[in-house]
């Protein structure tokens, strides 16, 4: 009997994980300071914020995705 071979980790994936990661960290905290209800003067900047930190996040998710589909890797 043979040991299971452990599959290889694709360091790409990895670091496009960790990169959406990071994404999904900023937009919750730009979410968080929405919900802080900002002064009026502030909240267009503080919404731009979220909106950039929403965009930075579904980029860094599709990057992941496409990889994986073109990789073939699980981990």
């Amino acid at each position: 009997m043979q040991p299971r071979k452990v599959p290889e980790q694709c360091h790409d994936r990895q670091i496009l994980h960790e990169r959406m990661r990071a994404d999904l960290r900023v937009y919750r905290e730009a979410i968080v300071a929405l919900e802080l209800n900002p002064a009026p003067e502030d909240y267009p900047m503080v919404q731009k914020n979220a909106e950039r930190a929403r965009a930075a996040y579904e980029a860094a998710r599709a990057n992941l995705e496409a990889h994986i589909a073109v990789h073939g890797c699980e981990y």
